[in-house]
């Protein structure tokens, strides 16, 4: 993504500020759900149909006034046009727990790339997932959460990044921006653990700062960098795109990565 875009959608995401429904998310249910491993924000309701749609098109209109991706306007304005074929509350549901069947059987129907609805979908609830993040992140910060998945909102981890002294390693979401501890020498894909099966892969002179962590048994990797502190939802994304060279290198070699659309 080009900064004047990553630009134009950190406006959006500024200017929505979500307002939860009260009560959501349901911070005892959310608790129980971390105890039985499963995320926090599972199933609330953190954004209905018509907001979600109504986010989806604006993305759609500023992006698309941006050189290169005049797509997302014609997808904004299809979605528009369309109103009457969509099930907006089935939109919201699929958006927030990153699940996309729906999503690109819509895109059949509107006759739309399903790839930039999907990208668009996502962005459009990223702000009600950060908002949920930010309610249930005294609850994650104390479940002894062991997965390579968010425990705020599920999804795959976009970054991995090592701080501190110790070189102490965290997983960060793309989606929510939640950071939690990972062990330092684990796949987060599959879980491997065994040091001989994991490997990296840099540009010269890099390896200490920016790397693509690879994993032999599932063929999988995640981007890595070293810094002061862990980034903010903003941060994430502008990681990701700063770090671009590394996707072209891991696949090259043969490795995928294992993340929502865009990170």
């Amino acid at each position: 993504m080009a900064a004047e875009a990553l630009r134009v959608l950190a406006g959006v995401w500024g200017d929505m500020s979500p307002s939860l429904p009260p009560g959501v998310p349901a911070l005892e249910a959310a608790g129980l759900r971390l105890e039985s491993g499963i995320p926090a924000l599972a199933g609330e309701p953190l954004l209905d149909g018509p907001s979600l749609v109504s986010a989806l098109r604006e993305i759609g209109r500023r992006l698309g006034a941006v050189e290169g991706y005049e797509a997302a306007r014609a997808i904004s304005d299809a979605v528009e046009r369309g109103a009457s074929r969509i099930d907006a509350e089935l939109l919201a549901t699929a958006a927030l727990a990153g699940v996309w069947d729906d999503v690109e059987a819509l895109a059949t129907r509107l006759d739309l790339d399903a790839h930039g609805l999907i990208t668009l979908v996502d962005y459009a609830a990223r702000p009600a997932l950060r908002a949920g993040a930010l309610a249930v992140a005294p609850l994650v910060a104390k479940a002894p959460w062991g997965r390579g998945t968010c425990p705020g909102c599920g999804a795959q981890a976009a970054l991995s990044v090592r701080t501190g002294k110790e070189g102490e390693r965290f997983l960060l979401c793309g989606r929510c921006g939640t950071g939690w501890p990972y062990a330092r020498v684990r796949c987060p894909a599959c879980g491997e653990r065994d040091h001989r099966r994991l490997g990296t892969l840099h540009a010269t002179g890099e390896g200490d700062y920016r790397r693509a962590e690879i994993c032999e048994s599932c063929r999988c990797y995640v981007k890595s960098v070293a810094a002061l502190d862990l980034p903010d939802a903003d941060g994430v994304l502008r990681l990701d795109l700063d770090t671009a060279a590394l996707d072209f290198v891991a696949i090259e070699h043969g490795y995928r990565r294992t993340t929502t659309p865009n990170g």
